[in-house]
């Protein structure tokens, strides 16, 4: 028993602080046991809401961003934080990145590195505020990033990349029609969609 404890006390050490922080932060979701039923889900759009993408505005920033405290583990570890996309995007030029709404309200996020020069277009982020999945609202986002994107010089695909394990949208992005390609993005597998 000796030798485990000291394999993970290892492992751990060996973790960066950010590591170190999820694991921790997972480690604590677990012990919790399961999370209550959230009553409020029930509550705002229904599946059949108008979704669109719109800019993120400094009215709209604050609300853009505590979407992301919506998310629990293990989902909330497979996407970094609305806030820190937002300010990533202000040092890419090439970022393009929108809210999500479903009629009037905020329920996702999405970026895309949108490099028509190099006909790269690669969807960074894609989340979707814990209550409203399920409904629709990430499809339908991707269909009108589709419709972004198509038009776009050169635009023949459209690549994302996911984490495996719990929590992983990778079967969200194969329904879709998003089929592996192969390629590793840091830890993430490589998926791309022909346009």
């Amino acid at each position: 028993m000796e030798d485990r404890y000291t394999s993970w006390e290892r492992l751990l050490q060996e973790l960066s602080p950010e590591q170190r922080e999820r694991v921790r932060a997972f480690a604590e979701y677990l012990l919790a046991g399961p999370p209550p039923k959230n009553e409020a889900v029930t509550d705002g759009p229904g599946p059949d809401a108008k979704v669109t993408l719109r800019e993120v505005t400094s009215e709209t920033f604050h609300e853009v961003c505590r979407l992301s405290d919506t998310l629990t583990p293990p989902k909330k570890f497979m996407v970094a934080l609305n806030a820190v996309s937002i300010a990533e995007a202000h040092f890419e030029p090439k970022a393009w990145y929108r809210a999500i709404y479903a009629d009037e309200t905020p329920v996702g996020f999405l970026m895309l590195y949108d490099d028509p020069e190099k006909a790269n277009y690669f969807l960074w982020r894609l989340m979707i505020a814990e209550p409203h999945h399920g409904k629709g609202f990430g499809r339908r986002a991707i269909e009108l990033l589709v419709d972004y994107v198509r038009p776009r010089p050169g635009a023949a695909a459209l690549e994302t990349s996911c984490g495996q394990g719990a929590g992983s949208p990778e079967g969200f992005y194969l329904a879709l029609g998003f089929v592996r390609n192969g390629k590793m993005h840091g830890n993430e597998v490589g998926l791309t969609l022909e346009l």
